[in-house]
Formats: structure tokens, sequence, C-alpha cells
């Protein structure tokens, strides 16, 4: 059961990387308006913002965890998850919140043509990012 969230949790983490190397790549051949670069700009300024922010809310206890290198990299993100208090638990909804706005007036802006070129480049990477997962999950099953 346990290793099955695992491969779950690194398959979400492995799609989630993708998807933001995906966008960074292909903002410059999608000919945006100088809307939408601001719209960009100030959505990498607001993560910038919501990380440090959230940065200066963690305990030293929950700094060690960090940087615990005995721990793989999902137990770390685990035990910081279980560590976390509640307003730190407010705090990345919020910044969630923000974000997933911040996002979706983006895509308010985007025409038919720039929808059309992000899901075709998006489904192009897709299928590389999930042969890498899977020869990293049976690299990882065959090493236990």
């Amino acid at each position: 059961m346990k290793s099955l969230q695992i491969i779950t949790a690194l398959i979400f983490t492995l799609l989630i990387g993708s998807v933001n190397i995906i966008a960074q790549n292909s903002i410059e051949d999608l000919n945006l308006s100088l809307e939408q670069k601001q719209l960009l700009k100030a959505q990498k300024e607001l993560i910038k913002e919501n990380r440090q922010a959230f940065k200066a809310t963690l305990t030293s206890s929950q700094l060690a965890i960090l940087k615990n290198k005995a721990l793989t990299k999902l137990e770390r993100q685990e035990a910081l998850k279980n560590s976390l208090t509640v307003t730190q638990k407010k705090l990345v909804a919020q910044n969630r919140l923000s974000v997933k706005q911040s996002k979706s007036k983006f895509r308010g802006t985007l025409t038919k043509l720039q929808k059309q070129q992000l899901k075709q480049r998006f489904n192009s990477k897709r299928g590389v990012s999930k042969k890498r997962a899977r020869k990293n999950i049976r690299r990882r099953l065959q090493k236990r």
C-alpha cells in the first residue's frame, strides 16, 4: 500500500513538473501580447512572494526536516506536511488559490490559436514524461 502511494505521488510530481517546464519553454513561441506577458510576470512574482512568506513561517524543527538528507524527498514532504500548523496550512491553501486564480485569468486572455499550440506542446511532451516516470519507477522497484 505504501509503495502504491509513493508511486502515485511520484507520477503526480513528475506530471506537475513537466507542465511547468513546458509552459516555460513554449512562452516565446506563442506570440504573447504585452498584457499576457505582464500577467505571466505577475504570476511568477506572486509565486515567489508566496514561497517567501511560507518559508518565513517555518520553525527550526520544520527546517531541520527539510535539510534532513537521510529522508527521501517524498518522506521529507510527508514529514513537513504532517508538522504544519493550522496557520501554515491556511497559508498554503491561500497560496494555491491565488495561483489558481492567476492562472485562470491568464487562460482567459489566450486566443484559440494559443490554446491549441499549448495543448499540442503539452500532449507531445506528456509522452516523454510518462516514459521517464515509468523508467524511474521500474529502476526504484528493482533496487528494493
